[in-house]
């Protein structure tokens, strides 16, 4: 007499494999867990396009925006609140964790001059 019980059936989408890794691009399913979470977006936001179009023209970061729009994503959010906007452009201006590429030249610029405008040493500064 066998007393065990009938494993339960759990019914998986099909082509469900959870034990394969999936290499296939075009597949619905994520190949790791990393492809599962949330990705900042990566194209700049109507509220980013106003902020950047407020700015003075010799300060508005172009390169920032077409090559890291999620950056400037990030500084457009950031930009009312002086303390977190400072800690925010230290962070991408300064390598804590040692071995950092950096950023392009032009945009390294650019951050380097949104910091200088915010702190009023740029010559079309304004307080934030």
């Amino acid at each position: 007499m066998n007393s065990r019980r009938p494993r339960p059936v759990i019914m998986q989408p099909a082509g469900f494999a959870p034990d394969v890794m999936n290499n296939d691009p075009t597949s619905p399913f994520p190949a790791s867990r990393s492809d599962r979470r949330a990705r900042p977006i990566n194209q700049a936001l109507p509220a980013t396009i106003k902020w950047f179009e407020s700015l003075p023209p010799e300060i508005q970061p172009g390169a920032l925006m077409r090559d890291f729009p999620r950056i400037a994503n990030q500084i457009a959010r950031v930009w009312s609140d002086a303390a977190g906007l400072e800690a925010y452009l230290d962070s991408l201006l300064v390598d804590r964790r040692g071995g950092r590429r950096g950023f392009p030249g032009d945009v390294h610029h650019e951050l380097l001059s949104l910091r200088e405008y915010v702190d009023g040493r740029y010559p079309a500064a304004r307080s934030v």
